[in-house]
């Protein structure tokens, strides 16, 4: 019998063309490096791969992180010293968003990081945001002089409180690509700031009445920002620019605004919005429990420029958390049904203060039956983990 290195090109494909998942496309290209060369690159295998539960062990103390793999119910073990100490501010096409934590030496700087590759790219940092008007690296505990809400004051401030303020950052595409734009919520007013990775500063946005300016969550979708406000207004930016073009597509929300509002594509193209109640007890503030306890899915009706409460999404499976939002379908992965969310900590449930939150919120939903699972197999030690959880598509290793 021959060498497996030595198998024929056409019977490679055949091999390739019987699996189905994304993981075994990157395990079966592992194998040897005539494997690997004589295979094509990655396919997008967007609508054949889960997330994976990208999370801290020993609350963040070690460099080495878990990769849950909820379809093989499995966890994996990453040496990833370059994470160590971060928080994560968003993940987006296999790489995460992480901002350094109060016990860096250079606290709220960005980056992003690629966690098989360990590739990291710097992106400009926190103090070059719009709302700050003055940085003074030498005060310590007044680093910062911060803009109000209105513009016209300011006030001092330090980088625990700065990383607090940076809520949510998405990408265009995979950031080695020369034209991905970086789009950040940011500041007290939740307004949007965009880059470029060799950017030395971040940009505003410039959005003003009668549109929407604080936003709760934004996605890329068809090559547009779709950007949507705490009260369920939606408009589209179809050119990334100070002074964008901007078509309002919802201009009133539910008549029951929505609470800690995530924006979806779905598989088929349609963009759906998910308010998520979070009840707080025993405590105020970070010092508190946290428990996601409820959720409305509302899909959008174009021809009334409206959005429309339904209690079923059909085979979609929703990821919603720090990540970029995205919706799966089911029909690829035995075992795994649709009209489900699947949850963790999401953007507004953390600032840069570490190890007061008493829980991580995370499980699945089913919109059928109204009830909430654990995670299947995830098994969360300690109760608590730090930095929160965050979902993660496996990047392509070309």
């Amino acid at each position: 019998m021959g060498r497996w290195s030595e198998l024929p090109g056409e019977l490679l494909d055949v091999i390739e063309g019987h699996l189905l998942l994304y993981i075994d496309k990157v395990r079966v290209r592992g194998i040897c490096a005539s494997w690997y060369s004589n295979l094509p690159k990655m396919p997008n295998q967007r609508l054949r791969q889960l997330p994976w539960l990208f999370h801290a062990l020993e609350n963040g103390i070690e460099a080495s992180h878990g990769l849950f793999n909820p379809f093989e119910q499995k966890c994996y073990h990453l040496d990833l010293p370059e994470a160590q100490g971060k928080l994560f501010k968003g993940s987006s096409h296999g790489w995460l968003v992480t901002i350094e934590d109060i016990t860096s030496s250079s606290p709220a700087d960005l980056y992003l990081i690629n966690p098989l590759t360990k590739a990291r790219i710097q992106l400009p940092p926190r103090s070059t945001f719009p709302d700050v008007k003055d940085y003074h690296p030498d005060k310590v505990g007044e680093e910062y002089v911060l803009f109000c809400k209105d513009d016209n004051e300011v006030y001092v401030t330090n980088p625990d409180h700065l990383i607090h303020l940076t809520h949510k950052v998405v990408f265009s595409s995979t950031p080695s690509r020369e034209d991905c734009i970086v789009v950040a919520i940011y500041g007290q007013s939740r307004r949007l700031a965009f880059c470029k990775c060799n950017d030395e500063k971040w940009t505003q946005l410039h959005v003003s009445a009668p549109y929407p300016t604080s936003f709760a969550d934004v996605i890329f979708c068809k090559q547009k920002l779709y950007a949507l406000s705490g009260t369920g207004r939606l408009m589209v930016i179809e050119e990334i620019a100070p002074n964008p073009k901007i078509t309002e597509i919802v201009a009133a929300g539910p008549s029951d605004p929505p609470c800690c509002p995530y924006l979806v594509e779905c598989f088929d193209g349609e963009l759906i919005m998910v308010s998520r109640d979070v009840d707080i007890r025993d405590g105020k503030g970070f010092n508190s429990i946290r428990e996601t306890c409820d959720f409305q899915v509302y899909k959008l009706d174009l021809s009334s420029s409206s959005w429309v409460e339904v209690e079923n999404v059909g085979e979609e499976m929703l990821f919603l958390g720090c990540n970029s939002s995205m919706s799966i379908p089911s029909w690829h992965f035995p075992g795994y049904k649709g009209n489900c969310i699947y949850y963790t900590d999401g953007p507004m449930s953390f600032g840069g203060r570490r190890g007061k939150q008493e829980n991580s919120d995370i499980g699945v939903f089913r919109l059928d039956e109204g009830i909430f699972e654990e995670l299947p197999g995830f098994k969360c030690e300690p109760k608590f983990l730090w930095p929160p959880a965050v979902w993660l598509t496996l990047p392509s290793l070309h």
